[in-house]
């Protein structure tokens, strides 16, 4: 999608949004922010639509994360709304779309997104790989509670995996847009779920990952300093 974005625009996020990313968990880091974009351009195509919005909306959809998780879709929006460049760039009018579609995009939500850029925002934000759902939900269990066993983490992924792309989670119907590969992600997680003994597999497997991560990067930080 970048080569679609204005070169100025693109400059002012990079310089001055996108670095704040590397305060949030694993979950919602700069990482994520690559996956949603291509996954918006992807999913955005059949769409007419204005690439600079676009952009800009994923860029800064979970900025406040850090700041506040469980209000994190409503701080953002706000970032947005008051930034100072993006209200010389665009018009009024822009602004009020990007603000509600990053409002809106939270799988959560109890009412449809607005317009068709909170609808792409909210699908391509979605998981579509077992692997970083579980990196992911551990991932940010792990830094709020570090005191917990890897058992306990993996429990509670897996009731939350229950609770948002069980048969009844609250994930399920919420296609906004035309997505095969997040039909196939919850046709997996879904026999995961009804296979508890393979999810904990899985689980325990993420877990080796994300502990060879860190062990790495420690080692690396120790050599660095001349260990």
């Amino acid at each position: 999608m970048e080569e679609l974005v204005n070169i100025e625009l693109k400059k002012y996020l990079k310089n001055n949004i996108l670095k704040e990313y590397e305060l949030n968990d694993s979950g919602h880091n700069i990482d994520h922010i690559n996956f949603v974009l291509e996954r918006a351009y992807e999913l955005s195509k059949i769409y007419n639509i204005n690439y600079d919005m676009l952009y800009t909306i994923v860029c800064f959809h979970d900025i406040a994360c850090h700041i506040n998780r469980e209000e994190h879709e409503i701080l953002s929006a706000k970032r947005l709304y008051n930034d100072e460049f993006l209200n010389k760039y665009f018009n009024e009018k822009d602004m009020l779309i990007m603000k509600e579609a990053v409002e809106d995009h939270r799988a959560s939500l109890e009412y449809i997104p607005r317009n068709i850029y909170g609808k792409i925002l909210s699908s391509a934000d979605r998981k579509i790989g077992v692997d970083n759902y579980l990196h992911a939900s551990i991932g940010f269990s792990m830094k709020k509670n570090p005191e917990k066993t890897f058992e306990e983490l993996i429990e509670d992924s897996y009731q939350f995996a229950i609770k948002k792309f069980g048969k009844d989670g609250y994930a399920v119907k919420k296609m906004y847009v035309k997505d095969k590969k997040y039909e196939e992600f919850l046709k997996e997680i879904q026999y995961l779920i009804d296979n508890k003994k393979e999810f904990i597999k899985k689980a325990q497997s993420v877990i080796n990952k994300i502990i060879n991560f860190i062990g790495n990067i420690i080692f690396l930080c120790y050599y660095i300093n001349g260990g």
